[in-house]
């Protein structure tokens, strides 16, 4: 079947979580041949990308981990070079987030992940690139994972 940008709805802007940036950089990952897949939709897309600073944080620290510093040094100085907007944590931001936390039910939802759905809501979005199961659990779609029409185009 024919890949087609419009499987993915009418994104015009989406937030990427950390570890769709770290399953873009490692190849080992179990989800790098899907982040790269979807990446492509998203590039025909021309959606207008973002991503929260401590998302962006936690992804350096991990391809780091995972793949090493040199990588993880190159992936940060690629995404300040590139036209993906960070959205730094203010004090209204950081608040709203600890009350999406404070409605969690697992121990092991990631405050970071919080800030990225605070900042969905600001932004009136329901849709995010990222393979993370709390975000479904929140109602937020995750393109390619979620949105059933990307289902039959991306393995």
């Amino acid at each position: 079947m024919e890949k087609n940008p419009e499987s993915m709805g009418n994104v015009k802007k989406l937030l990427i979580d950390a570890d769709a940036f770290v399953a873009l950089n490692d190849k080992k990952d179990s989800n790098y041949q899907k982040a790269t897949k979807i990446s492509e939709f998203i590039t025909i897309s021309k959606a207008a990308l973002f991503t929260s600073d401590p998302a962006f944080g936690e992804a350096i620290t991990v391809i780091s981990e995972n793949v090493g510093l040199k990588k993880a040094v190159e992936f940060a100085e690629e995404i300040l070079k590139s036209k993906i907007e960070i959205i730094e944590v203010d004090p209204r931001l950081r608040r709203d987030a600890l009350e999406i936390f404070k409605k969690q039910r697992s121990k092991n939802t990631r405050f970071t992940d919080c800030v990225n759905m605070a900042i969905l809501e600001r932004e009136g979005l329901k849709e995010i690139f990222s393979f993370d199961s709390d975000y479904k659990k929140n109602g937020i779609l995750r393109i390619g994972v979620d949105t059933p029409t990307d289902s039959d185009n991306i393995d």
